[in-house]
């Protein structure tokens, strides 16, 4: 997405519209690796809302409750054949990826370059997967060939999916499957180093989050995801 326009952003704006008086503001976009050792230092609050929740980072840095649930990666289908993946999927709907790696009618592509997680990576390289597999260098690649039927589906992210989808022409409707090994989100707060005063700004943060149940910074996500999907993120949690 467009700098400026990404799901972090729309949630930091969200919350330093309504941050107590007293707060200044200065938004600068680094690369993760920068931002991570600037907030190794403490001279002044440094945060961002684009990490994961660790161990590790909660023993290193100041964490708000939870802001972003981001869905996680998932099967993008075409929604037409939905129902071909019915039988894969279990009482939650999710799809067993380590089972659908082992049908031989259902074709598949992934991203070459791209790792998966420990989880998904490790059924990747299971020699027995009997499933039609393509590995691809471009991500636009596969979302092509999934709208044009040379495979049934794709590995991605709902968000990136549709983002693709929409910078293509006469693409069919997509849908995301869950799938059974991974968690359905990937949960994440405001994170900040330990510079003096960052833990009355992360209380501030928690208050705000707490007194907005309904979650309003996430709407901006809700047009970049399939109906399947955002069904999932607004269910209850």
């Amino acid at each position: 997405m467009p700098d400026g326009k990404g799901f972090g952003d729309a949630v930091l704006a969200w919350l330093q519209a309504r941050l107590p008086p007293g707060y200044s503001h200065e938004t600068r976009r680094l690369p993760l690796p920068r931002v991570l050792k600037m907030m190794e230092g403490r001279q002044s609050i440094i945060c961002t809302s684009n990490l994961l929740r660790t161990p590790a980072r909660e023993a290193q840095f100041l964490i708000s409750r939870d802001v972003m649930r981001m869905p996680a990666l998932g099967l993008v289908v075409r929604s037409a054949d939905v129902e071909a993946f019915r039988p894969l999927r279990d009482a939650r709907g999710m799809v067993g990826f380590r089972e659908l790696l082992h049908q031989p009618n259902l074709d598949g592509a992934i991203n070459e370059n791209r790792a998966y997680g420990a989880a998904l990576d490790g059924l990747l390289r299971d020699p027995t997967i009997a499933a039609p597999l393509i590995r691809l260098s471009k991500t636009s690649t596969m979302v092509s060939m999934l709208a044009a039927k040379r495979v049934d589906w794709i590995l991605l992210y709902p968000f990136e999916a549709i983002w693709l989808a929409r910078e293509e022409q006469a693409i069919p409707a997509l849908s995301t499957l869950g799938l059974a090994e991974i968690p359905a989100f990937n949960r994440g707060g405001v994170t900040c180093n330990r510079a003096p005063g960052a833990d009355r700004l992360v209380a501030a943060i928690d208050g705000l989050i707490e007194s907005h149940p309904d979650e309003p910074w996430l709407k901006p996500m809700y047009d970049w995801l399939d109906p399947e999907t955002r069904q999932r993120l607004s269910a209850p949690h």
